[in-house]
């Protein structure tokens, strides 16, 4: 192995392998040939798709704050940066899309060829949350938003969430932010496959998204929307109880399906009042059973949690790009981003222990080290030098990774807990009222 890289893999582990990870996720060959794969009216002349998903990483990855910036510190690029907007202005949402997903079946392969590697949660199902995403409004650059003061919304995306492996897999975009859930079922149904288990909330809960999960041979756990109606077959019957309340189990009708409704009746209301929730499954009781299946439901919060860390820690939603194709493939970009940090976890837990990762690694420290130290390995290690990971087998280069996490040392990386937040009486003020800190300060000397 290159001397350089192994002095980086000494002194920062996690930023080596990420950079290693990145090389093979998106190597140029690779996406030079996604591109020309899906692209409908778009073509390469002088800027091509690898060069262009390069620049967008240093954003998402925060070395960089701004497209415009990424290609000044980049230098040697064959266009304007005119141009480079323009690409991206243009940039189908079947290619962010197509980007999401094969990027995530190789890094699953990797995943897969770790020692210890991940197994479902339920036994012969494979887990998949879906859950709905809308980008924040962005800067009003365009003309045509430059008079408006409403907040300008770029789009918004479905994403899935694989349950096994902890991957983002699948994206489904969509420009018009105005969009509905819902409305996106002839999109997603496709994703489907047979033995999926897929968790979502009410927003889901539709004869379109039900009937077509279960004609895919498939199984669901969702939520109960008030506006899908239900006929009772047979009456509730409580079967168990866990640490949120009583649970009740029917059989219900949805239209031509009939399905198991799950009651939960809450011990303590939800914030908004609730005192019961109603869950949706068709997944019969010799594979799991109501209470199981509760249990499942309450780890949708994961996906939410994903969420939080693409906006904490990478920068998902690039407020100079207004144009949705664009915010759109920043997203889809960061989403992919976000799985070789899963790689990286899954790596680091196979030496330590994955329990250990889940409870100690902070995800804020490991993207500090990733943000701090790439602009130093770029300069000092060449391009060229880090195109052999990206010719490794899947094997080799999780072999790599595996012996490359042993170099982590813990304390660097480990979180640090807080107390209990102690309670804090605070005094209102009057709408704009504003207090000057150091007469405060020293008013309580």
């Amino acid at each position: 192995m290159d001397d350089l890289i192994e002095r980086f893999a000494e002194k920062a582990p996690i930023a080596t392998m990420v950079r290693a990870s990145l090389e093979r996720v998106f190597a140029d060959r690779a996406l030079d040939d996604l591109f020309a794969r899906n692209a409908i009216n778009q073509y390469t002349k002088n800027l091509t798709f690898s060069t262009v998903t390069k620049l967008m990483c240093k954003v998402v990855l925060r070395t960089h704050d701004t497209i415009h910036a990424a290609v000044r510190f980049t230098g040697d690029i064959p266009v304007s940066i005119t141009a480079v907007y323009d690409k991206l202005a243009r940039l189908e949402v079947g290619i962010s899309e197509a980007l999401v997903a094969e990027t995530a079946d190789g890094v699953e392969a990797i995943i897969d060829a770790l020692p210890d590697p991940p197994t479902d949660t339920i036994p012969g199902l494979r887990l998949r949350t879906l859950d709905g995403n809308f980008l924040a409004g962005t800067d009003h650059r365009l003309d045509c938003l430059r008079h408006c003061g409403a907040a300008a919304l770029p789009g918004m995306s479905l994403v899935v969430r694989d349950g096994r492996t902890g991957l983002l897999t699948h994206l489904i975009g969509c420009e018009d932010a105005y969009t509905n859930e819902r409305s996106l079922a002839d999109r997603l149904l496709p994703l489907v496959r047979a033995n999926d288990l897929w968790l979502a909330d009410r927003n889901f809960c539709t004869e379109d998204y039900l009937g077509g999960i279960a004609e895919r041979r498939a199984f669901f756990v969702i939520r109960h929307h008030a506006g899908t109606k239900l006929r009772a077959i047979t009456e509730p019957r409580r079967v168990s109880k866990n640490k949120s309340g009583d649970i009740f189990q029917q059989k219900v009708g949805v239209g031509p399906l009939v399905v198991n409704c799950i009651l939960i009746r809450l011990f303590q209301p939800l914030r908004d009042g609730t005192t019961e929730i109603r869950l949706l499954t068709n997944v019969p009781a010799t594979k799991a059973g109501a209470r199981r299946l509760a249990e499942l439901y309450r780890r949708r919060w994961q996906i939410e949690t994903a969420f939080q860390e693409l906006t904490q820690y990478l920068r998902c939603e690039v407020t100079t790009l207004g144009y949705p194709r664009a915010a759109l493939f920043g997203f889809a970009l960061a989403v992919a981003a976000y799985n070789v940090m899963i790689l990286t976890k899954r790596a680091i837990g196979s030496h330590a222990g994955h329990d250990q990762v889940d409870r100690e690694l902070s995800v804020y420290y490991l993207a500090t080290e990733i943000a701090t130290v790439s602009d130093g390995m770029a300069i000092a290690v060449p391009e060229q030098r880090w195109q052999r990971f990206a010719r490794m087998s899947d094997r080799v280069f999780a072999r790599w990774l595996h012996k490359t996490a042993a170099r982590i040392n813990w304390r660097r990386y480990r979180k640090t807990p807080r107390g209990p937040t102690k309670p804090v009486k605070v005094v209102r003020t009057r709408r704009g009222a504003h207090r000057s800190t150091a007469r405060v300060l020293a008013k309580h000397k």
